[in-house]
């Protein structure tokens, strides 16, 4: 029996439970109470990958060749986020999605935003979250700088989309940055400097280290 194309108005007629099944069919692992449109989301880029296959899949005979264009692309087609240490206090941090996943999500009418979040890790194993906080960023965004936590030796930044009345959603996680003692020791947030006991009875220091846990975000 022909099989019948894996279109998104097809996928959308099917129940939950039908595109579970679907999944598992294409080997698809669906892990339990995922949101249905990023189950949309695996499938049709599933389908894409197959028809990729296919099309490539004939022999090249007297296929002219064409010169790369200089540069990289603007996008690899792929959800996932990474990082890298920009110098002492910040992170740049950069991020793509895959097309139709990124259609699925924002065409969702509970969609609200996407955010970055910045864990704050445990040095020792096993490895644990100590601290996050998060960064609002918008839909066309796909780099950002991001204030580093004070006095942290490891940090991962995950990449989450929110709804209305919904529980966020997890769509990657970048790998963990160890920061070298060296370098955190500069950070300027980690400024261990004597200050003189008149500005440290004014309540000055708590009140930098509040600001900072409450705005570290958007230090500059």
């Amino acid at each position: 029996m022909e099989q019948t194309p894996l279109t998104l108005a097809y996928l959308e007629s099917l129940s939950t439970a039908d595109l579970v099944a679907l999944a598992e069919d294409f080997g698809i692992d669906i892990p339990e109470g995922l949101n249905r449109r990023f189950i949309l989301g695996e499938l049709l880029e599933m389908a894409e990958y197959d028809s990729r296959e296919i099309s490539d899949s004939g022999v090249l005979i007297d296929a002219t060749y064409t010169t790369p264009a200089d540069g990289l692309p603007d996008t690899y087609n792929e959800t996932a986020v990474s990082m890298l240490l920009r110098d002492p206090g910040w992170l740049f941090v950069y991020w793509d999605f895959h097309a139709n996943l990124f259609s699925a999500i924002t065409s969702n009418y509970r969609f609200e935003s996407f955010f970055l979040r910045v864990n704050a890790l445990s040095s020792v194993s096993p490895v644990v979250v100590k601290d996050w906080f998060d960064v609002n960023v918008g839909t066309a965004d796909r780099q950002w700088y991001v204030h580093l936590p004070s006095n942290e030796r490891a940090v991962r930044v995950d990449l989450y989309s929110r709804n209305t009345q919904e529980k966020e959603q997890l769509l990657a996680k970048s790998a963990v940055l160890t920061i070298p003692v060296s370098v955190n020791a500069l950070s300027p947030v980690g400024d261990r400097r004597r200050l003189s006991p008149l500005v440290e009875l004014s309540g000055i220091v708590e009140l930098r280290k509040q600001h900072f846990n409450n705005h570290r975000q958007s230090f500059g």
